[in-house]
């Protein structure tokens, strides 16, 4: 991946009561971290960690494939940690404990109105994402919002 001005994002799949219950935890006891089992995660991981010392945050948009993929979400993330190898990582919202390669901290989550379509993101190798590459992992987008 070359350097670029623009910040870079990322795309996941989600479910509202996913998101329901992570709001209600962030409410309830505030910036926590949470784990994600994609690997590809490491791809662009000197990016994002250049990304949160300049700008402080980056963000996670959720895609919900029930909703025609439309993105409703943003997750601001404030730090993250990655592992090449997963590690065992017990999440405060569930209380199970899950292999992941990444943890990040989600300092909040945001609605978007009106939901964006998933073709409105720019991948970073300048495509339109694909519904099909979220069951590989992360969508690398460029953030629409900075």
């Amino acid at each position: 991946m070359s350097e670029t001005a623009a910040f870079l994002a990322l795309i996941e799949t989600a479910s509202a009561q996913g998101v329901e219950s992570r709001t209600q935890y962030l409410k309830e006891h505030g910036p926590h971290e949470m784990g994600w089992n994609f690997a590809n995660i490491q791809d662009v991981a000197p990016v994002l960690r250049r990304q949160l010392k300049k700008k402080g945050f980056f963000r996670i948009y959720l895609c919900f494939p029930e909703n025609n993929h439309d993105v409703r979400y943003a997750l601001k993330i404030t730090s993250m940690r990655t592992f090449s190898r997963p590690e065992v990582f017990t999440d405060p919202v569930d209380g199970r404990r899950y292999l992941v390669h990444s943890r990040m901290t989600i300092r909040s989550i945001d609605g978007i109105f009106p939901p964006m379509r998933l073709d409105e993101f720019l991948s970073t190798d300048r495509r339109k994402p694909d519904v099909r590459h979220l069951a590989l992992g992360f969508l690398f987008v460029v953030d629409p919002e900075v």
